[in-house]
């Protein structure tokens, strides 16, 4: 089973029962995650009611869905976005959400990590989990990405644009915990042999960002490059909120365990989303030398997006089944 493309199951497949996010199908949901930084938030914030979700139920759905574990095979009661404007609307919005989720999930294993000194290093637990979201982070770069160029200069880049005429990934208040670590800067540990697939899976997060980066702006400049002149605007806390109020992220007293909760739920609407649409559902429109690179270098993350989907909903379910229904 391919997730890149729509498939059919027989029968006697397991059975995933349709949309359960959103109040319909490609519908959105806000998420709730801690102030940038460490998780831990103070309790003088109103609590944040979160949706509840059994994350182990979701994770044997996923594996189901992509093909990654025994016996499967998925018969997937869902239907296709009723246009392609809401569906790369909500893998947008969505894919962003997954993302803020994993580097929330990074950051955590980075400060357990220093917690322990400055030359600790990972155990094979955390290099694990360091890994396994890192690649999380590639698939969701295709995922979000994935729509023609057209549609993104017609749908997603004038909406970024009105939000803020300079609006940048820079201001994503969670990429600064793993700024250093998804920018490919030595850490203490980087050069220990036992990163080795950590490292990896960071050099193939760059690789896909600067591809997706440059199909879907083929100029090659982003709108904070563009507006640099008229407005230059440095990350502040006003940029991050109006980051955030884009993404549709709210900031609360939110642990890790709801953190990892809300991206199980995620994933599972990306994982029926991709098993009913595929990953290209109007193909990809690059061609001549950049569809060469793409095939290229770029193929493997494709074909493990799925794989990749069910093995981060597992690590997010081991920790997200100590989550409360409300935080």
């Amino acid at each position: 089973m391919s997730i890149l493309t729509p498939h059919r199951t027989p029968a006697a497949a397991i059975r995933v029962d349709g949309w359960d996010f959103g109040d319909f199908p490609y519908g959105l949901e806000p998420l709730a995650m801690p102030p940038a930084g460490r998780a831990q938030a103070g309790t003088e914030h109103r609590p944040v009611t979160l949706p509840s979700c059994d994350p182990d139920r979701i994770a044997r759905e996923l594996r189901a869905l992509t093909g990654s574990g025994p016996g499967a095979a998925a018969l997937v009661d869902a239907a296709p976005a009723s246009s392609y404007d809401q569906l790369f609307w909500f893998r947008w919005i969505v894919g962003h959400q997954v993302t803020f989720a994993l580097w929330r999930l990074m950051g955590r294993v980075l400060e357990e990590v220093g917690e322990k000194g400055p030359d600790a290093v990972p155990g094979p637990g955390a290099m694990a989990r360091l890994e396994c979201y890192a690649h999380g982070y590639s698939a969701m770069l295709l995922y979000s990405g994935s729509c023609p160029t057209a549609l993104y200069q017609r749908l997603i880049r004038p909406a970024m644009f009105l939000q803020h005429r300079g609006f940048s990934g820079t201001w994503a208040p969670d990429f600064h915990q793993v700024r250093s670590l998804l920018r490919g800067r030595p850490l203490p540990w980087t050069d220990d042999p036992r990163a080795a697939g950590v490292v990896a899976a960071l050099g193939a997060q760059r690789a896909v960002h600067d591809s997706v980066a440059a199909r879907l702006v083929p100029g090659g400049r982003s709108l904070l490059q563009q507006s640099i002149n008229e407005a230059p605007v440095k990350p502040s806390e006003r940029t991050a909120v109006l980051y955030d109020n884009f993404f549709m992220t709210l900031r609360g007293p939110v642990p890790d365990e709801a953190v990892a909760a809300q991206l199980v739920r995620r994933l599972r609407a990306v994982g029926l989303d991709l098993a009913v649409n595929g990953l290209y559902p109007l193909g990809r429109d690059d061609d001549g030398e950049e569809a060469e690179v793409w095939n290229g270098s770029l193929a493997r993350s494709e074909r493990r997006v799925g794989v990749v989907l069910a093995e981060a909903a597992g690590f997010a379910a081991d920790l997200a089944r100590r989550a409360p229904a409300a935080v």
